[in-house]
């Protein structure tokens, strides 16, 4: 089984997401931490519970996801692991910045490692399978764990909602299709924990969600 803590981080109210298994091995899902306090809560809760930081993983690169990528990275001694239509994104890192006036604490490591989202990913013996879901992005990804029925899903699907479209490599009948075709196939019980907002499940979007037309 895996264990969950969601912190929400920076100026756009970002979910930074450490997961762990029972032999204490982690991994921090979209690093988000923007201040001095936010990286010392992420060192805090990682020595208090006696964890491991394995690995980096980027549900995709927006500037939100990934404020803390550089800070992490070197404390850590970790490449960020990305999936490679994500390259892009994450390059653009440094102009998006200066197009938002966002000024830059920590510029994120040039290396990064390519997910095989075929074979999934692997947090020790934990096993999470990894889905392509553009839309919202163009490399955009989340993470499925089956025996815990939990999947991080970053900003494809909130509750309720979904992500915007309106960025560079959005495109709305993509994200559409990457919701109905990968995630409302997973279990209705499946918890969904969001790049912002509030958990939710996958029967409850399937139910409720306006933006989803069938």
């Amino acid at each position: 089984m895996i264990s969950i803590q969601k912190f929400v981080f920076n100026p756009f109210s970002e979910n930074t997401y450490v997961v762990f298994n029972e032999a204490k091995k982690a991994v921090i899902i979209d690093p988000g931490m923007y201040y001095e306090e936010e990286e010392k809560a992420i060192d805090k809760f990682i020595i208090s519970n006696g964890l491991k930081l394995e690995a980096i993983w980027h549900t995709h690169s927006h500037l939100d996801h990934m404020f803390g990528t550089g800070y992490v990275s070197r404390k850590y001694n970790l490449d960020p692991m990305i999936f490679e239509k994500d390259l892009d994104t994450y390059q653009n890192f440094e102009r998006v910045c200066a197009m938002y006036g966002v000024p830059i604490r920590n510029m994120p490591p040039e290396k990064v490692q390519f997910m095989d989202i075929k074979n999934g990913l692997s947090l020790g013996e934990t096993k999470f399978s990894v889905f392509f879901v553009p839309g919202h992005a163009p490399g955009h990804v989340v993470f499925h764990h089956t025996q815990s029925n939990v999947l991080i899903n970053g900003d494809c699907l909130f509750r309720e909602s979904i992500g915007r479209t309106d960025l560079p490599g959005g495109n709305h009948i993509q994200l559409i299709s990457s919701i109905k075709n990968k995630l409302f196939t997973l279990p209705d019980n499946t918890t969904v924990y969001s790049g912002h907002g509030p958990e939710t499940t996958i029967g409850h979007e399937i139910a409720n969600n306006p933006f989803i037309n069938y």
